[in-house]
């Protein structure tokens, strides 16, 4: 991972580098010719003597537009051997090489446009003199400019790729801690399901075992596919749905189901197995152990952009439940845990007693958000 990061950032910066559009470039160094050339007319008028400013831009520009173009070896420079603390004298030399170079490019330039346009007396190494030595303390402050600037520039990129990782980091630290969520919860769905069957065949239900191992068979199917962190409220209620029918295959007449989801609402987002465990503990703790069996009331509605979900029964209450099955359980920890991780403070997940006085109710309030439409077939299991 660190290599690749690595990589990423020299790529990235070389790019940056490269990135400086010719046109910008230019623009740039046109700042300072059209200084110079106001500068050369205004002492020529202040010296007695006009010049046209086309003649004076002329003989001011080709050496700035010589530094244009020499910018990208000074940013390539300035990317691969960065002035940074603390200071390398082979660093220091290098641009103070690679100064001088420019420089001289730029002062020869400006002694050979001066000799074309306004013929003197002195020669070219005369004019060459003359003109580095003039503007010595102006292209040094230039030269550190330009270095600045790139360096401004690769830091800006630097600092967007460390973010980009960190992000990156953050999701993958995300999706693993959903993974490990959903394979904890598998495993307990799982073995519930077993002991449902094996119940069955204990009571010599062949039958009912039989349907038993293919509604299981389908939720398996169901719950090895479950890859994304959000799924269609439809399939959520379908899955429930089906793992309901497991149970009521063991509990018959004893456990009555109730839905009350709005069709308009089957394709909110929703984590997936944010039902099932709460069911799976309604019937647990509130309904196992009861002659009579009860009730689980399933229901969805939505209120001012949020998804409100509901498990309840009509069983023990949640005193009693508290007391067999502690404050907190594998299904509940890692419901809130996933609820945090995709939501953050956006989710809430409250266990109390039931509005009626009797059994426990669960509520949980999401944000609502839609996803992918949804197929006759789980809207038809929704309602089945």
């Amino acid at each position: 991972m660190s290599t690749r990061v690595e990589s990423d950032r020299a790529f990235d910066g070389r790019e940056q580098s490269a990135q400086i559009s010719p046109r910008i470039v230019i623009a740039a160094w046109t700042v300072p010719a059209l200084l110079s050339t106001f500068e050369t007319v205004m002492f020529a008028r202040l010296a007695g003597r006009s010049i046209e400013p086309w003649r004076a831009f002329l003989s001011e520009a080709p050496g700035w537009y010589a530094w244009a173009a020499l910018t990208p070896l000074i940013a390539q420079l300035a990317t691969r051997v960065p002035l940074s603390r603390p200071l390398r004298w082979r660093a220091v030399a290098l641009h103070v090489a690679c100064y001088l170079m420019v420089a001289m490019l730029g002062s020869a330039v400006w002694a050979t446009v001066g000799l074309v346009l306004r013929p003197g007396p002195a020669g070219f190494v005369a004019s060459f003199r003359n003109w580095f030595v003039s503007g010595l303390p102006f292209t040094v402050l230039v030269y550190a400019a330009v270095v600045g600037i790139v360096h401004s520039l690769n830091d800006r990129a630097r600092l967007r790729i460390r973010e980009r990782d960190a992000a990156r980091l953050a999701q993958q630290l995300s999706e693993a801690q959903l993974a490990s969520l959903r394979m904890q919860l598998q495993p307990h769905f799982l073995f519930n399901c077993l002991n449902a069957i094996m119940a069955l065949v204990r009571d010599g239900d062949n039958e009912r075992a039989v349907a038993a191992l293919g509604i299981i068979g389908d939720m398996l199917r169901t719950t090895l596919n479950a890859a994304s962190p959000e799924v269609p409220l439809a399939e959520e209620v379908a899955f429930t749905r089906r793992y309901l029918e497991l149970e009521q295959l063991r509990f018959g007449e004893r456990l009555t189901v109730m839905f009350d989801v709005a069709p308009e609402l089957l394709d909110a987002a929703v984590p997936p197995f944010v039902l099932q465990p709460f069911v799976e503990n309604a019937i647990k703790h509130g309904i196992l152990d009861r002659r009579r069996g009860g009730t689980i009331a399933i229901a969805a509605s939505a209120d001012n952009g949020s998804l409100h979900l509901s498990v309840r029964d009509d069983g023990v209450g949640l005193a009693r439940t508290m007391a067999t099955s502690g404050k907190s359980g594998v299904g509940l920890t890692n419901a809130r845990a996933h609820l945090a991780q995709l939501y953050g403070d956006a989710a809430t997940l409250c266990v109390a007693p039931a509005a009626s006085g009797v059994g426990v109710e669960v509520q949980i309030a999401l944000p609502l958000r839609h996803t992918r439409a949804i197929g006759a077939d789980v809207a038809e299991l929704v309602y089945s």
